[in-house]
């Protein structure tokens, strides 16, 4: 404690005979004031400046305030995910159900790994509460109804420019 004491006034010491040094050398005029200022603050930051090291050293507030430690909650990633997922089905169908005067028995969402993308959309259409069975023949290959697909083109384009996925990756039958 005496070594910093010792250290402190020499220095306070220094800068008094540096700052009379520099007075006695400058000529009299309107330039001396000025430097009396500047020398000034120079003496009082030589007289503060070990009291402003203290204090900027960092502060362990856990051992000078004693605080409690908190827990963390761990958090359940396939719960979020899964109210992520069902938000989405749920906005879907009412959208569908609002825009386009039908029913929507069941949805169907594939999503990437970190559910930012949907991969692929699988919907069950039923028009005003029936749902439309496509036409069936015996003895000969099927294919899909073109009417049904015309009937689905604006259902389409309106899930792809809404949720931004390609018109191919929409099913809907």
């Amino acid at each position: 404690m005496i070594v910093f004491f010792k250290n402190w006034c020499e220095g306070i010491i220094v800068a008094v005979i540096i700052s009379i040094i520099i007075e006695a050398i400058l000529p009299e005029g309107n330039h001396k004031k000025y430097v009396k200022v500047v020398i000034g603050i120079y003496l009082v930051f030589t007289i503060l400046n070990p009291f402003l090291g203290k204090l900027n050293q960092p502060m362990n507030w856990n051992q000078n305030f004693n605080l409690p430690t908190l827990e963390t909650a761990t958090v359940d990633t396939k719960n979020i995910q899964e109210l992520y997922a069902n938000g989405i089905k749920e906005t879907l169908k009412n959208e569908l159900e609002e825009q386009f005067a039908c029913t929507v028995q069941q949805i169907e969402i594939v999503y990437d790994k970190t559910y930012e993308n949907i991969e692929q959309i699988t919907l069950n259409l039923s028009e005003n509460g029936i749902s439309q069975v496509e036409k069936i023949e015996i003895g000969t290959t099927t294919e899909t109804s073109q009417t049904s697909q015309n009937n689905f083109a604006p259902i389409k384009q309106y899930i792809s420019e809404n949720y931004e996925i390609s018109q191919s990756k929409i099913i809907i039958y």
